[in-house]
């Protein structure tokens, strides 16, 4: 976990300041701007439409007495989502389109929920 954080603290702002500098020699600082401004703004704009479209269907499961686990982690998800494309940069905007578009987010969800599994299991093996 701390290695982690080093990366998300250290590294990655280090890797996206180059990125941001390469996308600048290939649009022009107005242009990397315009970017980063536009893919914040739909970000955003996506995230709010299909968030209240998990708010929608949460409330919905909700008030069936369905369980409404999966609409709770979706929903958080994308919320991580939409602030990895608050947070200026284009690998975080990458990181946020994973996060947002639905099919790669249940994907991301599936395969992270399946490897916690997995690491649960293999410490109650252990012990």
């Amino acid at each position: 976990m701390s290695y982690f954080i080093i990366v998300f603290m250290i590294v990655l702002p280090v890797v996206e300041i180059w990125v941001l500098v390469k996308l600048g020699s290939i649009f022009g600082a107005l242009g990397t701007l315009a970017l980063i401004i536009g893919t914040a703004g739909l970000g955003i704009m996506i995230a709010k439409h299909q968030g209240l479209g998990i708010l929608y269907n949460l409330q919905s499961k909700i008030s069936q007495g369905k369980q409404a686990l999966h609409e709770v982690v979706e929903g958080v998800v994308l919320l991580v989502g939409a602030f990895f494309f608050i947070v200026p940069g284009a690998i975080t905007d990458v990181i946020g389109i994973c996060l947002i578009v639905p099919q790669l987010r249940r994907l991301i969800i599936r395969t992270v929920v399946n490897k916690i599994i997995l690491e649960m299991r293999k410490r109650e093996s252990i012990t």
